[in-house]
């Protein structure tokens, strides 16, 4: 039975990457702070954030995978203590480590350095992926995913659209409405993790990782409100929220993300159990609709731009 240890795996992915890989009989630990405790797993409680409390904690696994690394030193960290001992070396990164790529997707050859729309978010990212593919003498995976959704999503993305169209407040769609967006269910997430922990997939292996799908702002949030039975009422940002930053208003800046995915449909023949329209909806079956109309409250940006529409 392989020893898989998780780091993180109490938040939004570890949700559905635990059980997940608990039904393929692996020995899993987890690795958080302890706040929550996690049924049917071995738990090691020690803060990324502090060398001395890792360091306390090593040990050997066949597979580490980092769910929660988001910078150079919490990467560096955690290899340092666990990467000599392990046969596998799994790492969640994002698609922010890329820099621009004007009138195309990124794809896994481009620069890294985030964009400078992801501010530190990027840039710290990139730090940690360029770290791992120049020091990891163990075999490497690197998952760069756009934007995550699905049941107990810790950003609130769908549900802020969910909880507007419920309660008959209109949603604000950012500029134009034409940013490009793209998506993976976490379930499928946790599946493609659970499945590479076994795969040969050789010394280093990086994808883009997505479903192929894009869609425009506009378009995203029309789906996600059809998934409630719902046609929503959209204010173009342009028109409405002119100079106002996006995210005052949306769950998303009005910027472009999503990535080349040939990649990763080539080398895997990936079958994703969710496609976006699925996925949405049976997001949405998770959720108490009566509870989602006081789930996301409008910021007083947003109630400043209905008010003088």
């Amino acid at each position: 039975m392989k020893k898989i240890l998780v780091i993180g795996g109490s938040g939004f992915v570890g949700k559905t990457l635990i059980p997940t890989l608990k039904k393929s009989n692996f020995d899993l630990t987890v690795l958080n702070r302890g706040t929550q405790v996690i049924d049917g797993v071995s738990q090691i409680i020690a803060d990324r954030d502090d060398p001395q409390s890792m360091s306390s904690s090593a040990a050997t696994f066949d597979a580490v995978i980092d769910t929660s690394g988001y910078t150079r030193r919490q990467v560096e960290t955690a290899f340092s203590v666990f990467g000599g001992g392990t046969k596998k070396w799994i790492h969640l990164s994002s698609a922010a480590v890329y820099r621009e790529t004007p009138n195309r997707l990124p794809d896994e050859h481009d620069m890294l350095g985030g964009a400078a729309i992801w501010s530190t978010y990027g840039a710290d990212k990139s730090e940690a992926d360029e770290f791992l593919i120049r020091q990891a003498k163990c075999p490497l995976v690197i998952l760069r995913p756009p934007y995550l959704y699905g049941p107990n999503n810790a950003n609130d993305r769908e549900t802020f659209v969910w909880s507007r169209v419920l309660s008959g407040r209109p949603v604000i769609v950012p500029g134009d409405g034409s940013a490009q967006m793209q998506f993976l269910h976490i379930q499928d997430l946790a599946n493609i993790i659970t499945h590479l922990v076994e795969a040969d997939s050789g010394r280093q292996a990086i994808f883009n990782v997505a479903e192929p799908e894009t869609m425009n702002a506009q378009m995203w949030v029309e789906r996600v409100a059809a998934a409630a039975g719902i046609v929503p009422d959209t204010l173009s940002g342009e028109t409405h929220a002119n100079g106002i930053a996006a995210r005052k208003y949306f769950p998303f800046r009005d910027y472009s993300c999503a990535l080349d995915v040939a990649k990763f449909l080539r080398d895997l023949d990936w079958t994703f159990q969710f496609n976006f329209d699925d996925g949405i909806r049976s997001t949405f079956q998770s959720y108490n609709p009566e509870a989602l109309k006081q789930l996301s409250p409008s910021s007083d940006e947003e109630q400043s731009i209905l008010a003088s529409r």
